[in-house]
């Protein structure tokens, strides 16, 4: 994955040696409930999602070191969504992914949601990107998909509530610029709304259905990758395909819509990309997930089946082409080095996705034990918490600009909080850090190390998934 890289006189890491603890500090690294509390979890990873939200925030904010923030974007038109990490860009393509994540737990995982009394704070969360996406779909073929410049946007440290400046906004014409892959996640989030929202209000899921339709026939009428446009600022969230977002879409909409056509487009994006070399689930790589979702619907043909196989072997082996496990059990996938934890906790969340409609009793007992795992090493299984706010030793020093600023808001929050060696004044509850960046274990609490410690709402979206899909199977 590529993150934009800070100039290295901000991102020179300080000495690991620590001052004498704070009391927020010694608060922080309380010994927390028992590892494994993943109803616990579930809430935080939700409160997450409410502290890196944009926009006028509502009545209901439980974040109380966040206020309003950006609601001119666009002009006005692209107020709300949610900030991409610890910085203030609203990044769509990433951004639809994560929501297509949320979206199909809350829907396959719903009674592991309301069994963590989550189910209310999932729709929320997911309507406030729904409504944002389809803000952003301001023509059948026009998709804004990225507010603000990462080079000005990363100069600035402090809140975003008191950010100023120049904030541009990049609209993909798709008629002429291609956005498959942005346009198709745009869809399979919405379809995924559409879903959850299906029983509950049937008019908000028509028209989050009706914007996932347009936007697919958009993305699958002019193939191309999005950031071939705008390369100067997408390349903070470079693709590598379009072809799985464009089958994942397809698959998404069948499912929604019941429409075997869709189901035939889904087999044949597939049936056009080698996808078994793909076992990785993330914000630019979904193609396990639409195999899975085949199979899940009966429609598993030879090519899915064998990329559902090598998914799982790879993951619940972590032996080979590339995969390794650390001594005390995370699984590094070959990226390697950055969001570690992300990428184990997103194929965790692909293998109880597999659980749920498994009926061998053995391979389903697998999966949910290889998904156990990983969610219980980011809980501490390892001695020490990756989650903050939850556990035993959790990180104090996320790479989070609001964080960082001490309260009152009147105080001031510049790169000197940036270079700090305290901990964050604020607690970003529930966000899971990038984790261990080497084969092993070795991690550093350092709001410097960005590759170990920036937290995202793509980091969060199978980790989520996966707490869900736990309280349900287990």
């Amino acid at each position: 994955m590529l993150r934009t890289c800070y100039l290295l006189v901000f991102a020179t890491l300080l000495s690991c040696s620590r001052v004498h603890a704070t009391d927020a500090e010694a608060l922080s690294r309380k010994k927390g409930p028992k590892n494994g509390n993943y109803k616990e979890v579930l809430g935080l990873s939700f409160q997450f999602y409410d502290a890196q939200r944009s926009g006028k925030l509502p009545s209901s904010n439980r974040i109380p070191w966040r206020g309003d923030t950006f609601t001119s974007d666009c002009d006005g038109v692209m107020s709300g969504g949610f900030f991409d990490a610890g910085d203030h860009l609203k990044l769509l393509f990433p951004l639809s992914n994560s929501l297509a994540f949320l979206g199909l737990a809350t829907s396959e995982f719903k009674q592991g949601m309301e069994a963590a009394g989550q189910l209310k704070y999932a729709q929320d969360t997911l309507r406030w990107g729904a409504d944002f996406l389809m803000k952003a779909h301001i023509a059948p073929n026009k998709f804004i998909g990225q507010v603000g410049d990462p080079g000005s946007d990363h100069a600035y440290w402090g809140r975003p509530e008191q950010q100023s400046g120049p904030r541009p906004c990049y609209t993909w014409d798709m008629s002429s610029q291609p956005a498959s892959d942005l346009a198709s996640a745009a869809a399979s989030a919405l379809a995924a709304a559409s879903l959850v929202f299906r029983s509950t209000d049937p008019r908000y899921a028509d028209k989050a259905l009706k914007h996932a339709k347009e936007l697919y026939a958009a993305a699958a009428a002019k193939e191309g990758k999005y950031s071939d446009n705008y390369s100067s600022v997408t390349y903070v969230y470079n693709s590598f395909t379009y072809r799985d977002d464009l089958a994942f879409a397809a698959t998404m909409l069948w499912k929604a819509t019941g429409d075997a056509s869709y189901l035939a487009e889904a087999k044949n994006h597939r049936s056009k990309s080698d996808f078994s070399v793909e076992s990785y689930v993330n914000w630019d790589a979904v193609g396990p997930l639409s195999a899975i979702l085949l199979k899940c619907g009966g429609e598993e043909t030879s090519e899915s089946a064998a990329h559902v196989s090598k998914f799982l072997s790879d993951w619940q082996n972590c032996n080979g082409n590339g995969y390794s496990k650390t001594p005390k059990g995370l699984c590094i996938a070959p990226l390697g080095g950055w969001g570690n934890l992300r990428h184990a906790t997103s194929a965790a969340f692909g293998a109880l996705l597999y659980a749920n409609c498994e009926n061998d009793s053995s391979k389903r007992s697998d999966a949910i034990k290889f998904a156990k795992s990983q969610v219980d090493y980011a809980l501490g299984s390892s001695g020490r918490s990756f989650v903050v706010g939850y556990g035993t030793n959790p990180p104090v020093r996320p790479h989070h600009r609001a964080a960082s600023c001490p309260s009152p808001t009147s105080s001031t929050c510049d790169w000197n909080n940036y270079n700090s060696d305290g901990p964050n004044p604020q607690v970003i509850k529930g966000a899971l850090v990038g984790g261990p960046g080497g084969p092993g274990d070795e991690y550093i609490d350092s709001r410097q190390d960005y590759r170990s410690n920036e937290v995202a709402v793509d980091f969060n979206a199978g980790f989520t998934g996966a707490l869900a899909g736990l309280l349900k199977l287990q």
